[in-house]
């Protein structure tokens, strides 16, 4: 198991983050990349497995169909939301701030991941309100 850790700690590839359907194959956008120990995702949005748009007009649904996206996605890499140590939260009305502190509570816990939140005049689609990328370790742990 070590001689494996250390292979991909070395590993010079970045290997592209599968999930069958892949929704965000018809925006020819990867889902996400593990590189070395790491996994990079893509900005993530309430975008079902089949592409379909969830949540229109309610922000509350879009964030939990956005961290399920999140997690899902990690979990294909070999990580999970544990292991997140960095995320950028893109909002299209930062009036939607106190919800994400709250989400923040619910899908993180603590040491928090570092994060950028940042209001933004729209995203990919005109009806998503929401989008985050993320960084997560694979192996390891987040230490305080």
């Amino acid at each position: 198991m070590a001689s494996e850790k250390n292979e991909a700690a070395t590993d010079p590839n970045a290997y592209r983050i599968k999930t069958t359907p892949d929704p965000y194959d018809a925006f020819k956008i990867a889902i996400g990349y593990r590189a070395g120990n790491f996994v990079f995702l893509s900005g993530q949005a309430s975008i079902d497995e089949n592409g379909n748009l969830v949540g229109v007009g309610d922000f509350d649904r879009q964030v939990e169909q956005t961290f399920a996206n999140i997690k899902r996605a990690l979990e294909a890499a070999g990580s999970s939301m544990e292991k997140i140590i960095k995320v950028n939260i893109y909002l299209t009305d930062m009036s939607n701030f106190p919800k994400i502190i709250e989400a923040r509570g619910t899908y993180f816990k603590q040491p928090w991941p570092a994060d950028t939140i940042v209001e933004v005049g729209a995203l990919g689609l005109p009806e998503l309100e929401i989008e985050i990328e993320a960084i997560a370790l694979i192996e390891g742990e987040i230490i305080d």
